[in-house]
């Protein structure tokens, strides 16, 4: 994980020593301020509002709140294997088909400094380098409900360890992250814009699952086996059940009003 904040700090170092070294004028500040909302969150449920604030010559800061809501439906044929012969599961005579709805919401915030090194007009009008730091929280209400198949148990032997049960639960999540991305801001003369931006970042993830009569830890066991083996969650509902702790990274699209 080393390299890639490495690269991007000779990276930011290189794209804002040319043009410095080059004039002794200070580039024209076009904004002090700009509003932008994401086009890319939304896919994991996810609804941000960002600032940005221009200082000095050639930086800004930027700060990111987000809101998180979203209630997705996945569908599973069955939840277990028969033992004595797995193509039998495709019979509903011998399958459990199950239905999971999650309820996802939570929140996040986002500080993060920028280094413009070219520009076109002015500031922040031009490619920049950013380091942010992240921290947020989020809530999963999952209800599973098994539907009714008429089948003999004594003629069904199911393999070991299925759990043949419901899974209601909930997830909390505690994260944090820290991170750097590159990235081009395109403004109009109206103050319409775009910025693009991409990178690498660290972050953390603490999961408390609560589940009635079991353990947090008999909890997540059963609770990830299930999903893992049956079900293909919505990004916003499998980021917090199978993201780790760890390198990671970001990046997204959003639209700009400068003023």
């Amino acid at each position: 994980m080393a390299k890639p904040f490495l690269f991007l700090g000779v990276a930011l170092i290189t794209m804002t020593a040319p043009l410095q070294a080059q004039t002794n004028e200070s580039p024209v500040r076009l904004h002090d301020g700009l509003l932008k909302v994401s086009l890319t969150d939304f896919i994991a449920g996810k609804y941000s509002l960002s600032y940005e604030h221009v200082f000095g010559t050639w930086a800004s800061a930027e700060l990111t709140v987000t809101g998180i809501g979203m209630t997705a439906n996945n569908s599973t044929y069955t939840i277990a294997q028969p033992l004595s012969d797995p193509f039998s599961s495709f019979f509903p005579s011998q399958a459990l088909p199950a239905d999971l709805e999650t309820e996802l919401s939570g929140w996040e915030v986002t500080g993060a400094v920028r280094k413009y090194g070219w520009v076109d007009d002015g500031v922040p009008d031009g490619f920049y380098a950013s380091a942010f730091l992240m921290v947020g929280g989020a809530t999963i209400n999952a209800d599973e409900r098994l539907r009714p198949v008429a089948f003999d148990p004594d003629t069904v032997e199911w393999e070991a360890g299925a759990y043949l049960d419901e899974i209601d639960h909930r997830l909390e999540v505690k994260k944090w992250g820290f991170g750097l991305t590159v990235g081009y801001q395109w403004l109009t003369e109206s103050g319409l814009g775009i910025d693009a931006f991409m990178g690498p970042m660290f972050r953390g993830m603490n999961r408390t699952y609560v589940m009635d009569g079991l353990t947090n830890d008999e909890a997540r066991d059963i609770v990830r086996t299930r999903i893992e083996r049956r079900y293909w969650l919505s990004p916003g509902a499998a980021e917090h059940y199978n993201g780790n702790t760890g390198p990671w990274f970001t990046g997204g699209l959003r639209v700009s009003l400068a003023f």
